[in-house]
């Protein structure tokens, strides 16, 4: 029986510039107007394209990722989650069968290669530091947010305005935060 070490062979690959940024999907909506219906654009911030890619070309990927604080740009004294790559450019792909189909995915610009030209085996220890990593920014980030929901209920009950903003996000379960708040990292 094989080890574990010897069954996961992780290798690194190099993105294209932006394919890390979430996937634009497309949903049609019915409505009441002459044509019967609407193509609305959104982004789906769990997913970056470079994954989607991956994902449906049957790859099994790993993306390091982070959150952070963001401005919402409708109501500029709130800040919404957003999730970024941790490691600009480059994403793990778990036992690879074909390289060359690999590098004809969408959003992937080459597998990284060592000196002699063969793809380059990131080590599982390399991989498993990355995850503690992210887990431990997932942590800190989780405290930051806890901080910043009280901040914004106990600013919206001396601000009408938004306080009605406060109550239409809690309905969607959508996290935001304020701006002027001391936990916000640069």
């Amino acid at each position: 029986m094989a080890s574990n070490e010897e069954r996961h062979h992780w290798y690194a690959i190099r993105t294209v510039p932006g394919s890390q940024k979430p996937q634009r999907e497309y949903e049609v909506e019915a409505t009441r107007s002459r044509k019967g219906y609407r193509i609305t654009p959104k982004l789906n911030p769990a997913v970056s394209a470079v994954e989607r890619a991956l994902t449906n070309a049957g790859f099994v990927h790993y993306m390091p990722a982070e959150k952070r604080l963001v401005r919402d740009r409708k109501h500029t004294d709130l800040w919404k989650p957003r999730r970024f790559a941790l490691l600009v450019g480059y994403v793990f792909v778990l036992n690879p069968t074909d390289f060359r189909r690999l590098e004809d995915v969408d959003g992937v610009a080459h597998v990284v290669k060592d000196a002699s030209g063969a793809p380059l085996r990131v080590d599982l220890l390399d991989i498993l530091q990355l995850r503690q990593a992210e887990a431990q920014s997932e942590a800190n980030f989780d405290i930051q947010s806890q901080r910043a929901r009280k901040t914004i209920r106990l600013k919206a009950k001396r601000d009408p305005r938004l306080m009605k903003i406060v109550r239409k996000l809690e309905l969607v379960e959508d996290a935001t935060l304020p701006i002027h708040m001391g936990v916000i990292a640069a």
